[in-house]
């Protein structure tokens, strides 16, 4: 039984390697954690094939991980424990040295990292619930114990002079530290044997898991080209697709009446009740209390009116002036505050600069007043950066004059 099954669902190679880890444990640690070292390597190539990312065969495993968090955003913690996997087993292919303790934290590492990575890319996989970590035995826990003592002893034996223990304490604590001692050269042979008699054990077996490696790892990169082929090809097709569109929507052009159909849905999905046709000052619709009411055509001073007067109950908030799509709406900003200006109060409505205690409208800086604190222009077309003058709502507060004006996306 293998504390890492569930990779089988992802590929062949990551099961392999996961395996290989566990079973060389207690007679080559360093194995565990070179093979665990490559499973890592492998989760991370397979994302990086996931999510579109060129992998290029010099990549080293550093670069790679970089490129993964900048792309998925990766949490400190899941960087580390990849990290931690590439430097134990670059430590374990260089040194020659007994270390079940990192093994074994590397296997609980490692466990830890694959269950996220079957939640994070697996089908249906988001809430798996792996089970306890069955930890191998490890055979070194006894002599790290000794070590442990012996160590201990060691020290209290170094400050007895400061202690002014008599020459009895001392001498027994010198004979127990000796049998420690004897006790840890038996085990250190104890555990060789054991290791090498594990290493022997398992030499078959690990001449076939490296010919079922090899194979495994072969087909796993091509695995890995074709993912990135097909993600290369919908790349592509997604590119095409994405021009195709921009180039056909350019042509479009829509009328000032087709826009304000635009225009009335973003109201309504603002939170106004908007109908360019209906909801007009012509066809008798007033400002009424509790409604918040977009109202078309709305008269102001001078020959036409506002294209929607925006009232929260009684009180009126802002003037939308509506262009057709292909107009620049910044241009018309301008036009939105002469109505702004031209706005005559009804004597039952409530004057909105009264919500902020002021005795009068906002003075627009040349003698005149704006009687509502906000305007916008806008063209009905979704707001593109690149596009800033041509797209979205140009929103403008009157209540400071000297404000630039910025694009919205939508009515606020």
């Amino acid at each position: 039984m293998t504390n890492f099954s569930f990779l089988g669902e992802h590929d062949p190679l990551f099961l392999q390697l996961a395996q290989a880890a566990e079973q060389s444990f207690a007679g080559d640690p360093n194995t565990t954690l070179i093979k665990l070292r490559q499973l890592g390597e492998a989760l991370a190539q397979h994302m990086a094939a996931s999510i579109g990312l060129e992998l290029e065969d010099r990549t080293s495993q550093a670069d790679l991980l970089y490129q993964l968090s900048r792309e998925l955003d990766l949490e400190p913690a899941i960087r580390q424990m990849f990290h931690v996997l590439r430097i134990e087993g670059n430590k374990a292919t260089h040194e020659f040295t007994t270390r079940h303790k990192e093994a074994l934290d590397a296997l609980k590492l490692a466990r830890e990292l694959a269950v996220w990575f079957h939640r994070s890319f697996g089908v249906g996989t988001e809430s798996y619930k792996p089970g306890a970590f069955i930890a191998p035995k490890d055979p070194s826990a006894e002599l790290r114990q000794l070590k442990i003592e012996i160590a201990k002893l060691t020290t209290q034996l170094a400050g007895a002079s400061e202690q002014l223990e008599s020459h009895e304490q001392e001498a027994a604590k010198q004979q127990q530290l000796n049998q420690l001692i004897t006790q840890e050269a038996a085990e250190n042979e104890e555990l060789a044997s054991l290791m090498n008699k594990e290493a022997k054990a398992m030499a078959t077996l690990a001449l076939q898991h490296e010919q079922a490696l090899a194979k495994q790892k072969a087909e796993f990169e091509a695995r890995l080209k074709q993912i990135q082929a097909q993600q290369t090809e919908q790349n592509k097709a997604r590119a095409d697709a994405k021009s195709r569109t921009k180039n056909a929507t350019s042509q479009i052009q829509l009328s000032e009446a087709e826009t304000r159909v635009l225009i009335d849905l973003q109201l309504i999905e603002a939170g106004w009740e908007a109908d360019t046709e209906q909801l007009t000052y012509a066809n008798g619709t007033r400002p009424e209390k509790g409604k918040n009411l977009a109202i078309a055509e709305w008269p102001t001073k001078g020959k036409a009116p506002a294209d929607y007067m925006l009232f929260i109950g009684l009180m009126p908030i802002a003037v939308v002036e509506a262009k057709r799509k292909n107009v620049d709406v910044a241009d018309k900003i301008h036009q939105a505050e002469r109505y702004a200006r031209g706005l005559q109060l009804d004597a039952n409505w409530q004057a909105p600069w009264e919500l902020v205690s002021l005795p009068q409208a906002w003075s627009d800086g040349n003698g005149q007043q704006f009687k509502v604190p906000f305007v916008y222009s806008c063209n009905g077309r979704p707001f593109v950066k690149q596009l800033a003058q041509k797209s979205g709502t140009w929103f403008r507060d009157v209540r400071a004059p000297s404000n630039i004006a910025r694009a919205f996306q939508q009515f606020h």
